[in-house]
């Protein structure tokens, strides 16, 4: 899409892919994003990565953000090679994933806000797992030519 554009840089492009949160968290910290805080009930895909790193259908997730993805565009999403990996409580998208990618996952929520020293989050740690293969294939590669 020539004019894909989000909400926050050019309202009034016609083709708003990120516009902005549809509904804000309550006991938020005041002049804080909409959607900030935790949010309880973020559900993952079955067969996803993020499934394969939480192994749990339900997680809880911090968030500091305005903006989430248009659902109007859910089938150009899909269309490109993405998947839905992850919904909140009222269906939004909260997380995408390449499946063809060796690690191309685009969260809404902010993992390293709860990601500590000694129980860092499940999607940093896989990170760093994909990074250590990479740079293990790479190394394996060049030694071979």
């Amino acid at each position: 899409m020539k004019d894909a554009d989000s909400a926050e840089n050019n309202p009034d492009s016609k083709n708003i892919v990120i516009f902005p949160v549809s509904c804000a968290i309550p006991n938020r910290t005041e002049n804080s994003p909409k959607l900030s805080g935790k949010v309880p009930e973020i559900r993952i895909r079955p067969g996803s990565y993020l499934h394969a790193f939480y192994k749990k259908d339900v997680v809880t997730e911090e968030f500091f953000c305005n903006y989430e993805v248009n659902p109007e565009f859910e089938g150009s999403i899909i269309e490109a090679g993405f998947a839905i990996a992850a919904r909140g409580e009222n269906g939004e998208i909260r997380a995408i994933e390449a499946p063809k990618h060796k690690f191309f996952i685009a969260t809404l929520f902010q993992p390293q806000l709860s990601s500590k020293p000694g129980n860092p989050h499940p999607i940093v740690v896989e990170f760093l797992r994909a990074a250590s293969k990479w740079k293990t294939e790479k190394t394996e590669d060049a030694v071979l030519e």
